[in-house]
């Protein structure tokens, strides 16, 4: 009866461990939430976020070694995912970077969409078509939205009216890419 009770605790013991996997799947959701926000949010946030996830990783990767040694198999396979999935984001680091920010800040776009609105309602009408640029922050790349109803800022020339209405903005002294968000809007970075 005693052998009964020491292979049930050692296959109790030995059972898939879920918040490996609930952690692989919540830092990158995190970090979009984190793009989604105020840019100083991820300015802050984003360090954070990776040393606890770096953390995180390493303990994992710790206790599938050890499981692995107490031949717990579905303990040290569930302890592998965390890590083995880090290894996948480090690997594709530039594509799930760009992903969450991008992500991110459409996401903040979309919560701000009917300010921006408001905003662009409220431009004068000259007869020329309206710009305006709304900065979200940045650290050496300036992150912003962008409405420009001439669609120019897309166009790989542009007109020298468009030019001087965008002079005296980041986009017309630093040069800015992007893509379209509908509208006439636009999510941009600026050079400068």
């Amino acid at each position: 009866m005693r052998s009964e009770n020491v292979a049930t605790t050692s296959v109790s013991k030995d059972r898939f461990t879920m918040w490996p996997t609930a952690l692989a799947c919540c830092f990158p959701m995190i970090l979009i939430i984190l793009w989604s926000g105020p840019f100083d949010l991820a300015f802050l946030g984003v360090p954070v976020l990776f040393i606890t996830w770096t953390c995180s990783a390493m303990l994992a990767f710790g206790m599938a070694i050890f499981s692995v040694s107490a031949r717990q198999w579905w303990r040290a396979v569930s302890m592998s995912v965390l890590p083995l999935a880090t290894l996948g984001v480090i690997a594709n680091a530039g594509i799930v970077w760009s992903l969450a920010m991008e992500t991110g800040e459409r996401i903040h776009f979309q919560a701000m969409r009917r300010s921006y609105l408001e905003d662009v309602s409220k431009l004068p009408s000259s007869g020329e078509p309206r710009f305006a640029i709304w900065h979200w922050g940045g650290f050496g790349i300036g992150h912003a939205v962008v409405y420009d109803e001439s669609d120019e800022i897309v166009s790989p020339e542009q007109s020298s009216a468009w030019k001087k209405r965008v002079a005296n903005t980041e986009v017309g002294s630093c040069g800015a890419w992007g893509s379209p968000l509908g509208n006439h809007f636009y999510l941009i970075r600026t050079g400068c």
